[in-house]
């Protein structure tokens, strides 16, 4: 049947197996029990339809809009679990209306161990308006990185109903680590992992979270590349460098971890003169680019850390532990 055809987009982007596609685009929601049952439910939904876009590309813009009701629905259930009203006081003639959206995410997040959450809300809330409000028909397909916004919707809902003591541990957490990475902001440096040894300038961002399976700690760091010119003016952008540590220890100028394959791993300052030659180079040549070609790159790579970063959030941080019954 035409039905269960796979869509002849997959092979055009380089899918050539169901296997494969499963792999790359179905992501199984996986939730810790304080989350509600009525998200649980509703993300399975989300997960066959990124499944059955196998057979029809469009169901990928289905999967993300139901992602985004899942993600108002979150809200609007922590809201009232704070006691936050839905709805405004009425008005003059007595008539009470709805709270938009935007009120209630700025109401909940008003709450200090949830205001880290309010920028990530906002980007869902943006995304919403785009496809809940159409100007005419659009599809965004691929584009639409529906399986890259579910792993990000799921770390966000299960960071939501964690406990309040959680969440301050996590932000406490966040704010030491901050402190104390600030020795490797300005310098030059080495990164050993995986058998090999890259000369870094800086760790550039850096996200601690914990879940109800393991914490992780997510470093983005800035290598120093051997071709200027390919990477920034040729726009050949290699992957950005996101290390994720399931263990770590910062001591003496010098942050040893154990990253999530269980490797090893050491960043520690550097002054041997070749290094620094090298280093001094990278910047002379750095100074040849333009600014709007290394401000393009930032700006793409920062996209590309954040659904890195999210990813390896979901598969290392959660476990479900929601068991649904069925009747």
């Amino acid at each position: 049947m035409e039905y269960f055809k796979p869509d002849d987009t997959w092979e055009v982007l380089g899918i050539n197996s169901r296997e494969e596609f499963v792999n790359t685009f179905v992501v199984v929601g996986k939730f810790h029990e304080d989350v509600p049952d009525d998200i649980v439910k509703s993300f399975k939904t989300v997960t066959y339809l990124l499944a059955h876009s196998y057979y029809y590309y469009p169901l990928l813009d289905e999967a993300l809009s139901k992602a985004l009701l899942i993600m108002e629905m979150a809200v609007k259930l922590k809201a009232k679990q704070l006691r936050i009203d839905l709805k405004r006081p009425p008005n003059k003639k007595g008539i009470t209306y709805d709270k938009k959206l935007a009120e209630i995410i700025k109401e909940v997040c008003s709450q200090p161990y949830l205001s880290f959450l309010k920028l990530e809300f906002e980007r869902a809330r943006g995304l919403r308006n785009q496809k809940m409000h159409p100007v005419k028909h659009s599809f965004m397909g691929i584009a639409s990185r529906a399986n890259s916004n579910a792993h990000l919707f799921i770390n966000i809902i299960n960071l939501l109903f964690s406990s309040q003591h959680e969440l301050e541990q996590i932000n406490i957490k966040n704010k030491t680590l901050k402190e104390e990475l600030s020795i490797f902001k300005n310098g030059l440096f080495v990164l050993e992992y995986n058998e090999t040894k890259i000369l870094i300038v800086d760790i550039h961002s850096s996200k601690y979270v914990k879940g109800n399976r393991s914490g992780l700690f997510l470093l983005y760091v800035n290598p120093i590349f051997n071709n200027v010119d390919k990477i920034f003016i040729q726009k050949q952008y290699p992957d950005p460098l996101v290390l994720a540590f399931k263990s770590f220890n910062i001591n003496n100028s010098i942050l040893e971890a154990i990253d999530s394959n269980d490797s090893p791993v050491r960043i520690y300052t550097t002054d041997k003169p070749e290094n620094l030659s090298r280093w001094y180079l990278y910047s002379e040549e750095l100074k040849k680019v333009e600014a709007a070609d290394l401000n393009l790159y930032m700006n793409m790579n920062g996209n590309r850390v954040l659904w890195q970063m999210e990813a390896l959030i979901y598969n290392n941080c959660w476990e479900d532990t929601h068991l649904i019954s069925v009747k």
